[in-house]
């Protein structure tokens, strides 16, 4: 798969990456990609025959410190929106879509909030909620669960463990792509297990997710620490504030965000339309070719 990364520089002197899927003379959509994730996302998780088909541009967009975007003095999902939107003025985008992937739900809803004038509508796929300062996060995923506690209780030694597992993640991409991936299979229950094989059908789907493991991890374990406390602090806007078309796909049986906030946070959505499918964390993403349609 060639490598269509690029940045541009931002007024502030930061920068932000992105690169671009999909029919380069179809509608525009740009992409903000989930937790220990990059630009590269979008190219083993959107098949390019799909988005050909329904005649698709992706933009994907790397997140503040992540792949090639600067780290954000502020990193809240309201100065996202501000680089999202300098991003689509720099591209001559007049009216687009998004897709906000799981911890992407935030940023691309923000933009959505600010700027209804360039945001057609928003699809959110697994996408994790607001959490209340009093709520008791419990994802069934036990790694999760951890994680979550040490944000709230132990940023730094979250801030160690992140940092760790992001350097093993970079020694692992450096390796064999069949050895990080099986890794990876192992590491997920049964029902996101066969959905991340059925992603990875193909060569250029599998260096794709190499690519992605990298730049996930290029500017260190910073990255997803953040991600964790920025959920666990106010997103600057309220759900209800959301007055644009959302679509949002949740798997039932989701480890990492339970369906049953899912189901809250649609309901505090005045215009989501919610469809609840089988399978996990990556169910969404067998159902590719109907997400794309309804862009």
């Amino acid at each position: 798969m060639t490598d269509n990364s690029t940045s541009i520089e931002l007024e502030d002197g930061r920068r932000i990456g992105y690169a671009e899927f999909g029919d380069p003379a179809g509608k525009p959509c740009l992409f903000v990609h989930g937790y220990a994730s990059s630009r590269w996302m979008a190219g083993w998780a959107l098949p390019a025959d799909a988005l050909a088909r329904s005649a698709v541009r992706i933009i994907a967009v790397d997140r503040p410190h992540y792949g090639l975007s600067s780290p954000h003095p502020d990193a809240g999902f309201l100065q996202w929106a501000a680089d999202g939107s300098a991003l689509a003025e720099h591209l001559g985008l007049r009216r687009v879509s998004v897709i906000g992937v799981s911890m992407g739900a935030g940023p691309a809803l923000a933009l959505t909030v600010q700027r209804p004038d360039l945001v057609s509508g928003t699809t959110i796929l697994s996408g994790m909620p607001p959490i209340d300062a009093h709520e008791r996060w419990t994802p069934a995923s036990r790694g999760d669960a951890l994680y979550w506690w040490l944000a709230r209780h132990a940023p730094r030694v979250l801030q160690k463990l992140c940092e760790f597992s992001s350097s093993m993640l970079a020694r692992a991409a450096d390796g064999e792509a069949d050895t990080l991936i099986t890794r990876m299979e192992r590491a997920l229950p049964v029902p996101d297990r066969q959905a991340f094989r059925s992603l990875l059908d193909d060569d250029a789907r599998r260096v794709a997710f190499v690519s992605d493991t990298r730049e996930a991890s290029r500017q260190g374990g910073s990255s997803t620490a953040g991600d964790l406390q920025q959920y666990l602090r106010p997103w600057g806007f309220e759900p209800a504030n959301v007055r644009s078309a959302v679509r949002l796909w949740h798997g039932i049986d989701d480890p990492k965000v339970p369906v049953e906030s899912a189901r809250r946070w649609a309901d505090r959505l005045p215009h989501c339309e919610a469809r609840y499918v089988p399978g996990g964390h990556f169910a969404p993403f067998l159902h590719v070719e109907d997400i794309l349609r309804e862009l």
